[in-house]
């Protein structure tokens, strides 16, 4: 008997998946003991041959679109087991085999068709196969071989195994002894990525130094993509072991036939952190079944990190702000305004070295006017990149509202002698559709004030360039996300990404 191995089955784009279950015959209580044989009966509906066979088979005609399975290969505590396999109504089904009572072990599951030589197995057809514990498919079955079934003696014995056959159709089983089944399309994704960074140093040290052309200001993209089903995580792809260069990173997962499916890819980015280099989520991807992430017309999903390409990729994210996750934040001083010309002064503690910014004090800005914040006290915060406002909390979760504000700071000298008063007020006007009246010390709303608001109306979409600037925000640490606005005011400084 040659032995297959189910690894080479798994170089198919289409793949259907059948659940299978096994029993044995109901045995009859006269004349039967604990230690009778029992028959044991396996059966799945007709599969269809795929585009190809293993590479110790012999390929079948192109016509040839329902191959049937003339016997099955099962492998059990090393015995071979080689059933032949009949039709009723569609449905295959093995000779019984009889088995003692006790515990087994399926190392191999194969439905094979005999290529019309029965007495020759040298070129006989894969029609489907269980994948084992550590094929590329072995995530995609809840129990890849090997697998233990029990033999028990007058009761009736099932047990689930999932094959993989070669291509996908529509089956049902029916009987006592019986597979059951339910069918799952392997389908794939293709995905490509470049990152744009301000300062390509500042990835010395990093897997892209090892890239082919070293650090630039535009690399390939270093990436991984998580996969979610129906929000239950199911498996993760990545390209670092060939540093994202000279091959897209093929994203395969199954998708069952009989049920609505919920996909999410949510897609990190290898980044610096802090000193530190890692991976980031940066976005996520939801569709259902068989939809396809928009790819453009040569089928792969490319993105981009940053905004230095003239091309229009399938997902542009904005640039990337290495940003710590806390840090202590203290209005120090008088208020209204602070000594460098903004709203207040903000000393930042607490952070590592890095980071797009550090301990030190800063030119900072209020966010909403309905909530108060006290001056000299040391406030736990947690920091946000206005460039990715669905990552921020609800309550501050703006994204048109902190474009806008980013468009203010990056067109400021549109409005020559402006006043920190006036930049607060246009900031509450667009964050809080402020009243104009007189507040914390900021001057009542003038024309100017109004003007600045007003302009910014139409740039709800408004992304920095490199050199410019952009919005780093801080809420009260622990904040639920879901919450209402906190007791605490929402603050920021402005930042070059």
């Amino acid at each position: 008997m040659k032995k297959i191995k189910l690894l080479k089955l798994f170089t198919l784009s289409a793949i259907a998946v059948m659940l299978i279950a096994s029993c044995n015959k109901a045995p009859s209580p006269l004349n039967k003991d604990d230690n009778t044989p029992q028959e044991v009966t396996f059966s799945s509906p007709q599969v269809s041959k795929g585009k190809a066979a293993s590479a110790n088979t012999k390929s079948t005609s192109a016509n040839n679109e329902n191959l049937k399975a003339s016997y099955a290969s099962i492998t059990m505590d090393g015995t071979v087991y080689t059933p032949k396999v009949y039709y009723l109504n569609g449905v295959a089904y093995t000779q019984a085999i009889k088995l003692m009572p006790g515990s087994y072990t399926i190392t191999q599951f194969i439905l094979m068709n005999d290529n019309q030589t029965p007495n020759d197995m040298s070129d006989d057809i894969i029609v489907s196969a269980a994948p084992e514990a550590g094929s590329p498919y072995a995530a995609f079955v809840n129990h890849p071989l090997d697998y233990v079934m029990s033999v028990t003696a007058f009761h009736k014995n099932e047990i689930n195994i999932e094959v993989l056959e070669f291509l996908a159709q529509e089956y049902s089983a029916f009987g006592f002894n019986w597979f059951s089944m339910s069918q799952t399309t392997v389908r794939e994704q293709l995905f490509f990525g470049d990152i744009s960074v301000k300062h390509p140093s500042d990835y010395t040290g990093s897997l892209y130094e090892q890239q082919t052309n070293g650090l630039q200001v535009d690399m390939p993209a270093i990436f991984r993509i998580d996969v979610y089903r129906n929000d239950v995580f199911l498996i993760s792809y990545d390209n670092e072991s060939y540093l994202g260069e000279g091959d897209v990173l093929h994203v395969a997962y199954p998708d069952a036939a009989t049920t609505t499916e919920h996909f999410r890819f949510d897609l990190y980015i290898y980044v610096k952190t802090g000193n530190t280099f890692g991976y980031k989520k940066f976005h996520s991807w939801t569709f259902d079944d068989d939809q396809k992430i928009s790819a453009g017309s040569d089928g792969v999903v490319d993105f981009v990190l940053g905004n230095a390409n003239s091309s229009q990729p399938d997902l542009l994210l904005p640039p990337y702000q290495n940003l710590p996750e806390t840090c202590t934040y203290k209005i120090v001083g008088s208020y209204g305004p602070g000594s460098q010309g903004a709203y207040v002064d903000a000393k930042l503690t607490g952070i590592g070295s890095g980071y797009d910014i550090s301990n030190g004090t800063y030119a900072s800005w209020c966010a909403d006017n309905d909530v108060s914040i006290n001056v000299g006290h040391n406030y736990d915060m947690d920091v946000y990149s206005s460039l990715y406002p669905d990552q921020l909390p609800a309550f501050t979760a703006y994204a048109d509202r902190w474009a806008r504000v980013n468009w203010l700071f990056n067109h400021l000298d549109n409005y020559p002698g402006h006043t920190w008063g006036e930049v607060q007020g246009a900031i509450w006007i667009i964050m809080n559709n402020w009243n104009g009246q007189a507040q914390g010390n900021v001057p009542a709303a003038d024309a100017l004030t109004h003007q600045m608001a007003d302009d910014s109306q139409s740039h709800t979409d408004f992304t920095p360039l490199p050199g410019g600037w952009a919005a780093v925000i801080f809420v009260p640490h622990g904040t639920d996300p879901n919450q209402g606005t906190p007791d605490i005011q929402t603050m920021f400084v402005q930042v070059d990404p």
